[in-house]
């Protein structure tokens, strides 16, 4: 099965590629937008592996909540590759696989994910991966700090790519709690492909409505 694999939302432009038992990654961390560069990154990867596009048997990418210019990027490119090559095209969740990342290292199942968003806001959501997997416990969440909440009485590892710009005193919650872990490597396009190969089903047609970026653009 031959997968293509986009991550755009932050500030390395990630591309993999699945074949068969082999993943091949092409990470670009310059700092050059990634619309400038995506397109040639894909057919980069694809010549190098001598695979035509209309070989792809999916696309997956990072959905977000992140960056809206780079998962509008990633979402755009996906929609038109599926519904071009009629393939499942198929965004996964953000912090679903910062989530999934941490408790592969851990085995923890109680995660807060936290995700830095743009000024002093932060998207956030809940996991309990023995309940609910990989789906958040509730809706992703967009706030500043102080209104991030969760169960005193379950341990929560508080996972973040972001703990640089808390401010303690800011919340309670979060100052007494122990396990704060720096998620210091954003999510590639390698991780996508770990993730979609789990919990994602290749068998259906393309959808429109698999390939929407989410962007939390609600405030508390």
């Amino acid at each position: 099965m031959n997968i293509l694999s986009i991550d755009s939302s932050g500030y390395m432009l990630s591309i993999a590629l699945k074949m068969d038992s082999k993943i091949f990654v092409e990470n670009n961390n310059q700092k050059i937008k990634a619309s400038q560069i995506i397109l040639s990154t894909i057919d980069n990867i694809l010549k190098k592996n001598k695979l035509d596009i209309q070989d792809l048997n999916a696309v997956v990418f990072n959905k977000g909540p992140a960056s809206f210019t780079g998962t509008r990027i990633a979402a755009s490119i996906s929609q038109a590759i599926g519904y071009s090559h009629k393939i499942p095209a198929i965004g996964i969740p953000s912090l679903s696989l910062m989530a999934y990342e941490y408790y592969k290292i851990s085995e923890h199942p109680d995660i807060l994910c936290i995700k830095k968003a743009y000024s002093e806001n932060v998207y956030w959501g809940l996991f309990n991966v023995s309940e609910n997997a990989y789906n958040p416990m509730s809706e992703i969440l967009l706030s500043d700090f102080s209104k991030i909440t969760f169960n005193r009485e379950t341990d929560f590892h508080l996972v973040s790519d972001c703990w640089d710009i808390y401010k303690t005193k800011t919340n309670v919650l979060i100052d007494k709690h122990s396990n704060h872990i720096d998620l210091k490597n954003n999510p590639d396009a390698k991780l996508i492909i770990d993730y979609a190969l789990k919990f994602c089903d290749f068998s259906k047609s393309f959808d429109l409505k698999e390939t929407f970026p989410d962007y939390a653009n609600h405030e508390l």
